[in-house]
């Protein structure tokens, strides 16, 4: 399937929500993270679904970001719904092509991969875009990117969308990475903030907008911003070729314009305050098509790594 024919699935049936008594246990999910994948094993019972998270945050913080949402699934579907994730990235994406998830919340550049390669479905996706900030000291003399030659720049994981959209504006100032600049792996995208305000990076490319937040901790030095890379969709809801296209309906009924105070409300609600996705939408294909410079950078690192 190329993403130029790729097609969003409507649906417009009414979903009786009911609450489902099973808490998500967040040791359970733990445990899932090591299991080991099997290619072409079959992830999903009639009754019971599992719903891949993204490893942006450890286990434990995304049991407690997305536990409400997951609850919401188990409503909208009536059916047991346990979270998983992997270790870093590259597993996550590794179990998503074998089939380990029914469900997933993906990066939009592994949301395209999936759609292309291994005929997974997009259900949905947050409306407001997503972009990386390239940060420096407030105190640092750099005026552009260009200052940065020879510098080391701090990322967050090698196939980070953020990490990805850096390179490629890295390369449109005529700077490539690990040649003119030096890229350092950080555990997570506040750890290449802290990099920059302990000085032993030059500069660090996050989520856009996270470094006014370590500003206003008061715990380092101040930041300022350098540059903003391209945008891209964010964060997408996936399915597994196998799952249900009438649960898919279901779902894009519950999250798409929730009624004001439901239950879909407010799970969608608290998600809004952890991060800047904004509203849940279908994704167009050209919203998905917008994914094609940066779906290309993350197939050339597969294939080098």
């Amino acid at each position: 399937m190329t993403l130029a024919n790729w097609q969003p699935i409507h649906g417009v049936l009414f979903i009786v929500l009911t609450f489902l008594l099973v808490p998500i246990d967040s040791s359970r999910a733990e445990q899932t993270q090591a299991l080991p994948a099997h290619s072409g094993q079959k992830t999903n019972s009639s009754d019971t679904l599992y719903f891949g998270l993204l490893p942006y945050l450890s286990t434990t913080a995304l049991i407690k970001t997305w536990q409400p949402f997951a609850n919401l699934i188990e409503k909208t579907l009536h059916k047991k719904v346990i979270i998983k994730t992997a270790p870093n990235f590259r597993l996550f994406l590794q179990r998503t092509a074998e089939g380990r998830y029914d469900l997933l919340m993906t990066a939009p550049h592994f949301a395209a991969l999936a759609v292309k390669t291994h005929g997974y479905r997009i259900i949905a996706g947050h409306d407001h875009d997503l972009a990386g900030d390239i940060v420096v000291a407030k105190t640092a003399t750099f005026q552009s990117i260009n200052d940065l030659r020879g510098k080391t720049i701090a990322t967050p994981d090698p196939l980070a969308a953020v990490s990805l959209l850096a390179e490629l504006t890295l390369r449109q100032y005529g700077l490539t990475p690990n040649k003119d600049i030096r890229i350092k792996t950080t555990a997570s995208h506040n750890t290449a903030l802290v990099d920059v305000a302990e000085g032993r990076a030059a500069a660090a490319v996050t989520v856009g907008g996270l470094y006014r937040r370590l500003n206003a901790s008061n715990r380092f030095g101040q930041l300022r911003k350098l540059a903003t890379t391209d945008k891209i969709p964010h964060i997408m809801y996936i399915a597994n070729p196998s799952f249900s296209e009438d649960d898919i309906l279901k779902l894009q009924k519950a999250l798409i314009n929730p009624a004001p105070g439901s239950s879909a409300a407010k799970a969608i609600g608290l998600l809004k305050k952890q991060f800047n996705g904004g509203d849940i939408s279908i994704v167009s294909p050209q919203k998905l098509n917008r994914l094609a410079p940066l779906l290309s950078v993350l197939e050339t690192k597969i294939k080098q790594e």
